[in-house]
Parts: C-alpha cells; sequence; structure tokens
C-alpha cells in the first residue's frame, strides 16, 4: 500500500501529527487506539480543547504542590489549568479529527521509503516516528542514535479521595532517585513513582508510597521516559516525542510537547504535500525548532542532577527559594515556553525552496504572539471538522494571535 504520510505509533505525538495532514494518511500501532496507556495523563485543558478530546477530561487542577519530608509548597497555575483525563477516550475522540487510516501492527523496519509491519509492507513519502523511546524508525534509517538519558515511572489508579492539584513527592524514603506523583482524577487517584536514573524495580516503591494513604496498588503500568534531544530528522523520517527525546527532564511531562511537535510536523508535511515547500526545507525548519529548545531543556537537566545530588536541606532551600513569587512565576513562564504553543520567531518564515503561492504568507507564524497555552478560539482545530486542515498559526493549530503577554 502506497500512502502520503506514514506515522507510526497512534498515541499523542501521532494523533497530532495526524490531525494536521490533508493527504492519504496511515497510523499504526501495535495497540488497539488508547489501549495501551503508559502515561498519568495530565495536560492543560486547553490542550485537550484543541485536539478535540475535552470530553476526556475527568478533573481539572489550579496547582501544583510539591511535598518534602519538612514542608509542602503550592504553586499556582493560574490561567493555564491542568487536567487529568481519560486516556482511551482522548485517542479515540482525537482520531475522530483526522483522515488518517488505522492499521494495527507491529513497525519493525524500514528501507528507503518502504515501512516493515507485522501486517505488510507501506510505502509512503514522509514518515513520523512517535513509536517512543525505542525510535524504531529513526533507527532503522541509519541516523545516529546517541545513547540517551532514560528514566522510568510506574503508576496505579485506585479509589480514594485525595485534594485537588498536581501533587509531586520528594520523599528520599519513597523514590531516592526520583520523584512520586498524586494526581486525582473525579473519585479515584493516580500514585506512581518515577526513578531519574531508569531503575524498573519499583513496585515495592509504589506499595510504600501508597500505604502512605492507606490504599494498596491495583493494576499498574509505566514505562521509560526518553530525555535527550538529539537529531529529530534522518533523511525523511521525522522523529516527534520520546522518539526524539523530547520528554521533558525534572517533571518527566511529554504529552504537552509531544503534541505541540507533532502539530509542526504535521503542518510542515502538509506544506510538503502541496507542494509549498521542499522536504530540505521542512527538515531545516523542524531542527530549528528543536534547536530553539535546548536552552530551557538544558537548565531542566540541571534541576533534574540537583534533585538527584543535593541533600535533602539543600533541596529544601531551593524549592523554597522558587516558590517565592517573582522566582516561581519565572519559572513557570519559562517551563510553559519549553516546546509551548508558541513557534520561535521566523520558523516557518524565510525561502521554502519553491515558489509560494500568493497566498501561502496566511499560514506563516508570525512569532511567539500568543500566550502560552492560550485557549484555541472558533474556527480553531477545536472546532474544526473532522479532518479539516487547519494550518499551524502561533504554535496552536488555527489559533488567531492573541496580545503579546511578555
Amino acid at each position: 500500500m502506497t500512502y502520503d504520510v506514514l506515522v507510526a505509533g497512534a498515541s499523542f505525538a501521532g494523533l497530532a501529527v495526524a490531525q494536521q495532514v490533508r493527504g492519504r494518511v496511515v497510523l499504526v500501532d501495535r495497540f488497539p487506539i488508547g489501549a495501551h496507556q503508559t502515561s498519568a495523563c495530565g495536560a492543560p485543558v486547553s490542550l485537550l480543547r484543541a485536539m478535540g478530546a475535552e470530553e476526556a477530561v475527568l478533573q481539572v487542577h489550579h496547582r501544583i504542590v510539591v511535598h518534602t519530608p519538612r514542608n509542602i509548597h503550592v504553586w499556582s497555575l493560574h490561567g493555564e489549568p491542568f487536567c487529568t483525563f481519560d486516556y482511551r477516550l482522548f485517542c479515540q475522540l482525537a482520531l475522530r479529527r483526522t483522515r488518517a487510516e488505522f492499521v494495527q501492527a507491529s513497525v519493525q523496519g524500514m528501507e528507503g521509503t518502504t515501512v516493515h509491519t507485522s501486517a505488510g509492507t507501506f510505502r509512503a513519502r514522509l514518515v513520523a516516528d512517535c513509536t517512543g523511546w525505542r525510535a524504531v524508525l529513526l533507527r532503522a534509517a541509519g541516523g545516529p542514535v546517541r545513547r540517551r538519558w532514560l528514566g522510568f515511572g510506574l503508576e496505579t489508579e485506585v479509589p480514594c479521595a485525595f485534594p485537588e492539584g498536581l501533587h509531586f513527592f520528594f520523599w528520599p524514603d519513597i523514590s531516592p532517585d526520583g520523584y512520586a506523583w498524586a494526581f486525582p482524577c473525579g473519585k479515584r487517584v493516580r500514585l506512581g513513582v518515577l526513578s531519574y536514573r531508569g531503575r524498573t524495580r519499583m513496585r515495592e516503591d509504589l506499595e510504600r508510597f501508597a500505604r502512605r494513604f492507606g490504599v494498596e496498588p491495583q493494576v499498574c503500568h509505566g514505562g521509560y521516559l526518553g530525555f535527550g534531544m538529539r537529531d529529530p530528522v534522518v533523511g525523511s523520517v521525522f522523529g516527534v516525542g520520546d522518539a526524539a527525546g523530547q520528554c521533558l527532564p525534572l517533571t518527566g511531562e511529554g504529552i504537552r510537547v509531544a503534541v505541540h511537535a507533532g502539530w509542526l510536523v504535521g503542518e510542515l508535511f502538509q506544506r510538503i504535500l502541496e507542494g509549498r515547500c521542499t522536504v530540505e526545507w521542512a527538515r531545516d525548519r523542524y531542527r530549528a525548532y528543536v534547536a530553539s529548545q535546548r536552552r530551557r531543556v538544558s537548565f531542566l537537566a540541571f534541576a533534574t542532577l540537583l534533585a538527584l545530588h543535593l541533600p535533602e536541606r539543600g533541596l529544601e532551600l531551593v524549592l523554597r527559594a522558587f516558590s517565592r513569587p517573582p522566582l516561581r512565576e519565572k519559572f513557570l513562564v519559562e517551563y510553559f515556553a519549553t516546546f509551548g504553543p508558541s513557534l520561535p520567531s521566523g520558523i516557518l518564515e524565510g525561502r521554502a525552496g519553491v515558489a509560494e503561492p500568493a497566498d501561502a504568507a496566511d499560514s506563516k507564524s508570525a512569532g511567539p504572539r500568543g500566550r502560552v497555552g492560550s485557549t484555541p478560539t472558533p474556527g480553531t482545530r477545536a472546532d474544526s471538522s473532522a479532518g479539516e486542515h487547519v494550518p499551524y498559526k502561533d504554535g496552536v493549530a488555527g489559533s488567531s494571535p492573541a496580545p503579546p503577554t511578555r
């Protein structure tokens, strides 16, 4: 079978890519849509709205709560509330906003423009690798894949009343090389533990953590987190999300990053299919976008090393300093700008290697004018009909620019 675009992996990154492409698209994943949850499923409410999956929201959260053995630090999320959501429903709703054909199969490798799967071979002009930390197609394409920093998380969901907020626990007796978390989702709570060092034998840690709240772990899920950004493009294969090491250090957040990068890759694919840019130009623009995130990601990596090596009192002093309003607000602005919905100035501007139609400028980003996490307006992706292409403007698919905030 021959397609314009093949997307390997049908989770957050893959669905975001597919939503932006109007051509003939195939989504390939070894599991049914929404059947294999490995995430704690916490993301901005505005992101679910833009993906057309707001119905999947289980609970909205307006604060981050950081627990240490000595103190509790509360950080307000102000105008960018997060939510916990139903993963299966999210994926099903997001898929409806695409024109993609779904094939349940394992991706096994690639030769040239041919992708080998357990369901046979597929040919595609453009390929997005959204297979997670394994980066199956980026590796198969022959690009240099350096050893990356892998974290590991394990989570369970149990019935339990829990205070509103996204709770992070830096308790050394529970997770000495990471943190634990509690994300309420209605009448239940998701309890998890993370190891920055990629330690996988964490069942006992999770049990100790759950017993602090008088519950026992039930069914568990989890997996590796791909830290450490690398070249996101090899040949015609564009890596998105964990496949390109785009999971954020310190917090382990990956959903928001994967969706924003996926929207951009989908928009670039659409421009290639329409003849408005070359593959070479799209590669260059995506690399420039990823490179523009390195400063902030490096800071988060440094903060992770501090969390690993600082003594308990030292970590408490750092958290106390960052809990003061000026520093806290500065940190949150910079954090949400990391792989945020606003494109760096000029990323989709400049000569695209082909003659562009007169109205091509209508879909170019004018730089970071939209507020980080801005809510889509009518006529954006969240209001569009299934499969309708909405150009990536100011970082949110189809969103209208907002007044500057910084």
